[in-house]
């Protein structure tokens, strides 16, 4: 794909986002950040496996508070470099991209984000956490890979804390705790996961929650599909 495409699917995906409801200073800033991805994509061949190596150097490069960003807006400008429009109209039907920006205290690895929500005290999950673990123990998970899971979910649901509770801000988490993965094994486990607890968690919303969640609970997440838990090694 030479510039003008990239620069043509760019636009494409701003307008779109425009239209679902981003403000000008969200166009702008991923915009900006995007603008640094076209360049490393010129002549790439365009299959996803060729794609993830170039964001994975886009988001490395990036401003550590920029990079929940750069990976959000990269992995949906995906689609539009792909020129995928079935997968489109698909994600565009379910309100599958996201319209915010957001700035979260990402640490250097899983185990020091988890060492800080130790320090800081945190222990409110919501009640989906629970149920889908009790889940998991009904279906005779080992409890060893009950408890993984546990720190994984714990670890994005504190990091989801004070963030509105909606679709678009668990998906923008998910890639936050893939930044927090080395090993591309464990990114995709912990999507896998990801993918099957976000219905746990938006059909069990604490209390004060639900009726804002009542206008989402149409809309399941936009770029995942159901899918079995897999082991996270």
């Amino acid at each position: 794909m030479d510039r003008e495409a990239l620069q043509q699917a760019l636009d494409a995906y701003l307008r779109l986002i425009l239209r679902q409801g981003a403000s000008e200073q969200v166009l702008q800033e991923r915009r900006q950040l995007l603008d640094r991805l076209l360049p490393l994509l010129l002549g790439v061949s365009r299959d996803a496996q060729s794609f993830r190596r170039v964001v994975e150097r886009f988001v490395n490069d990036s401003e550590v508070a920029d990079r929940v960003t750069a990976l959000t807006c990269a992995r949906e400008y995906y689609y539009f470099w792909l020129g995928d429009v079935k997968k489109l109209v698909e994600i565009t039907s379910r309100s599958g991209f996201t319209t915010r920006n957001v700035r979260l205290e990402m640490a250097d690895s899983l185990a020091s984000l988890l060492e800080r929500m130790q320090q800081q005290g945190f222990n409110t999950f919501p009640p989906s956490l629970e149920i889908y673990l009790g889940k998991l123990f009904e279906d005779g998970m080992p409890e060893a890979d009950i408890q993984e899971r546990e720190y994984l979910l714990k670890a994005m649901l504190f990091l989801l804390s004070g963030q509105p509770y909606r679709p678009d801000s668990f998906r923008m988490v998910v890639d936050a705790m893939l930044l927090h993965l080395s090993d591309a094994q464990n990114q995709k486990a912990f999507v896998q996961l990801a993918r099957e607890y976000f219905y746990y968690w938006l059909s069990f919303p604490p209390a004060h929650e639900r009726i804002h969640l009542a206008e989402e609970a149409a809309q399941p997440l936009g770029l995942m599909q159901p899918g079995n838990t897999t082991r996270q090694h």
